[in-house]
């Protein structure tokens, strides 16, 4: 039996269909994108099953295809997807993705 509220609130999380992961900013994963516009790199802010949000200065426009191969420091694995920009703003633009392939 469960009796701590971190690792039950910890376990329910897990469980949700779309389960954030926010990254720390001295380790975070790189997004290597490919759009029209041309290729950049740029830090994975925030990351879920439906998308993800870059850390970019970039002007990327609603509506605008983007490819991506993240990779994680520390770490062989990588996920590679494709994703229509859904949000830009100063800050960043964040990613639908529509097709993701793990490697």
């Amino acid at each position: 039996m469960i009796t701590d509220e971190n690792q039950i609130h910890a376990e329910t999380a897990c469980r949700r269909k779309d389960f954030r992961r926010f990254f720390e900013l001295h380790q975070p994963p790189i997004a290597n994108c490919i759009t029209l516009g041309g290729s950049f790199r740029d830090r994975v802010q925030d990351l879920s099953s439906k998308g993800v949000f870059l850390a970019t200065s970039r002007n990327l426009s609603v509506g605008e295809e983007i490819a991506m191969t993240i990779t994680f420091p520390g770490s062989h694995t990588m996920i590679r997807a494709t994703g229509d920009v859904i949000r830009a703003d100063r800050l960043g633009v964040g990613v639908e993705f529509k097709v993701v392939f793990n490697y």
